[in-house]
């Protein structure tokens, strides 16, 4: 399993898009190949299915943002500034690539997984 993210969420973050790690670009090889935009489901760790988009701009430095069901899962886990997001990719014996989305609440300067 690989660690694809693991970012304390800003209030940016919150607001519109989750900011992408230019250095994790290489789990999604169709965008190293001329593609801006590929959507993909991340489960959560209650087996919930979120379809999300990474997207890249066309031009100058990539950008890369996580949009789709993104604003919908901030919603429903009740995520603030300051708590964890973590995504990670595996891919199983037969080649398949699965994605995994994590999210943990910042309490008292600890961070607890939310289900």
């Amino acid at each position: 399993m690989a660690e694809l993210m693991n970012k304390i969420i800003t209030r940016r973050d919150l607001e519109n898009r989750l900011a992408y790690p230019t250095h994790s670009l290489w789990a999604f090889p169709l965008l190293s190949e001329g593609q801006t935009s590929i959507r993909f489901d991340a489960r959560d760790t209650l087996g919930k299915v979120w379809n999300l988009k990474l997207s890249t701009r066309t031009q100058g430095y990539p950008k890369p943002a996580i949009t789709g069901e993104w604003l919908s899962l901030v919603q429903e886990k009740g995520l603030g500034v300051g708590d964890r997001i973590v995504l990670t990719r595996e891919v199983d014996e037969d080649d398949e690539v699965s994605y995994e989305i994590r999210t943990e609440r910042k309490i008292f300067n600890v961070w607890a997984c939310v289900h």
